[in-house]
């Protein structure tokens, strides 16, 4: 839409009387016309140029370098060149072109339209036009773009299907955030999408939409309240045999990711997972602790200050047929013995293979406890104050069969 801005005030004298002379018509004259006059218009433009990438950009000199240095001018990151869609000669426009905001940018392609605008000396164009309703691309009938972005590559990136009062941001590549709500627009919701899935219909219907969908689409992460809808329930990757680790009902304030693989990384400090209730782990081939090189780093069960470590169980086996071994050897040596010298000399070997198990070979006693994962004291031998009271209270709760509604 165009616009007049005037940059001129008249200061006329009204008080004067007399007739009218050739400087006071000149004047009037001058007035009207008004030098500082601007003209401001809002006209459609096609993409020749992005500049994204740094080695497309023009050098300028380094400030306070008297070498004569020079360096890209990265002030012109994300501006555009364009020739006027309307002129015949279409001419190309004198300049680098700025996005409209430096906060919310829609990069264009080229061959795409954008609308252009001139503030006091600059030139700033808006957001794509949006041409033939495709999410992926928009380039003008029979106007070149170039090849790092194809129609045919991307021609399954659609628009989010979207509801009555929602605020949704399509990207080109497939990717997308809806903020939206329930069927009775009384729950919102937030679902972000990345890389759609492809749906039968997409493949004939150029303008189907996109459905976001926990399992389908590549990764998604799905805020949702109120009741849950059959679209937003996903499918475990994991079979339960007790359905204990699988939530029975998915609705209410949650939280859903879902995608092939899922990465938590703290760079500094810690990882805190809290529950009210449970705490559920489930995989299909392992559930994996492992420590890092760190000295003195443990893994704690049940009390971060937990002193107790835990027995190996290979060692431990080993370590127990060891001894039951020997103490097999001494009882089929006292069964057969005739008089007391065989039983002593029995009890004396006995004594010596013990005393070996203890302090030497594999089956040393302190190389069965591991050094790396500890559990607590029992909670009775901790607390036992605490332990009496919640015995106590579970007597008293004890629940008996009865007629009615228990309160």
């Amino acid at each position: 839409m165009a616009f007049f801005k005037s940059g001129n005030t008249p200061d006329r004298e009204t008080a004067n009387q007399g007739v009218t002379s050739y400087g006071d018509v000149y004047q009037i004259l001058k007035d009207n016309v008004d030098d500082g006059f601007e003209f401001y218009e809002i006209e459609p433009a096609i993409v020749i140029a992005v500049y994204l990438n740094p080695d497309s950009l023009p050098n300028r000199n380094i400030p306070g370098d008297a070498s004569g240095r020079t360096m890209k001018d990265y002030s012109l990151l994300g501006t555009i060149k364009a020739k006027w869609a309307r002129s015949e000669e279409q001419v190309e426009i004198e300049g680098y072109i700025k996005p409209i905001s430096s906060h919310m940018v829609v990069y264009p392609l080229i061959g795409e339209a954008v609308n252009i605008a001139t503030h006091g000396s600059q030139m700033y164009y808006y957001s794509p036009l949006n041409i033939r309703n495709h999410v992926n691309m928009n380039v003008s009938n029979n106007t070149a773009t170039d090849r790092k972005i194809t129609a045919y590559s991307s021609e399954h990136n659609r628009n989010i299907l979207s509801e009555y009062g929602d605020v949704v941001v399509n990207g080109r590549f497939g990717n997308s955030i809806k903020f939206g709500s329930d069927p009775e627009y009384k729950y919102p919701d937030i679902k972000i999408t990345n890389r759609q899935s492809v749906s039968p219909q997409k493949t004939v219907d150029e303008y189907w939409p996109h459905v976001p969908s926990l399992n389908s689409d590549g990764s998604s992460i799905f805020i949702t309240s109120g009741p849950i809808r059959d679209v937003d329930v996903i499918i475990p990757s994991v079979f339960s045999f007790s359905n204990v680790t699988i939530p029975d009902v998915m609705d209410g304030d949650m939280i859903t990711l879902n995608s092939d693989r899922l990465v938590f990384n703290s760079k500094k400090t810690d990882i805190f997972l809290f529950a009210n209730i449970n705490l559920n782990l489930l995989a299909n081939d392992m559930i994996n602790l492992e420590l890092g090189p760190n000295p003195g780093a443990k893994i704690t069960l049940g009390d971060p200050l937990a002193l107790q470590p835990i027995l190996k169980g290979g060692d431990t086996i080993e370590l127990f047929t060891n001894i039951f071994s020997k103490l097999t050897a001494f009882c089929n040596v006292l069964s057969k013995a005739t008089g007391l010298t065989q039983i002593n000399d029995a009890a004396i070997q006995l004594n010596d293979d013990l005393v070996n198990l203890a302090k030497d070979g594999f089956g040393n006693l302190g190389d069965i406890a591991s050094d790396k994962v500890f559990i607590s004291e029992n909670f009775a031998d901790e607390f036992p104050e605490m332990a009496e009271v919640t015995t106590k209270e579970y007597e008293v709760e004890k629940v008996t069969n009865s007629a009615g509604v228990r309160g």
